[in-house]
């Protein structure tokens, strides 16, 4: 049961990170990333900055990380 919860949990989250795409930073940091991203995944729930598009993080002063490799523009 518990295998089931997790792989249906993880579906939500990986079927919502592609349809709604989204790009989180950290107010102690300058960069962005995919919400999946491992970096992205430990940044504190307090600390944690969503924005909508990769033109807004940049206006924000964030660059894109070097792991995740997330869009410096939109397509």
């Amino acid at each position: 049961m518990k295998k089931i919860v997790l792989l249906v949990s993880f579906l939500f989250i990986f079927v919502y990170s592609a349809i709604a795409v989204e790009f989180w930073g950290s107010k102690n940091s300058n960069k962005y990333h995919y919400p999946e991203c491992k970096w992205a995944q430990k940044i504190k729930p307090e600390n944690l900055i969503k924005f909508k598009s990769p033109e807004e993080a940049f206006k924000a002063g964030y660059v894109p990380c070097k792991v995740c490799n997330p869009p410096e523009k939109s397509k």
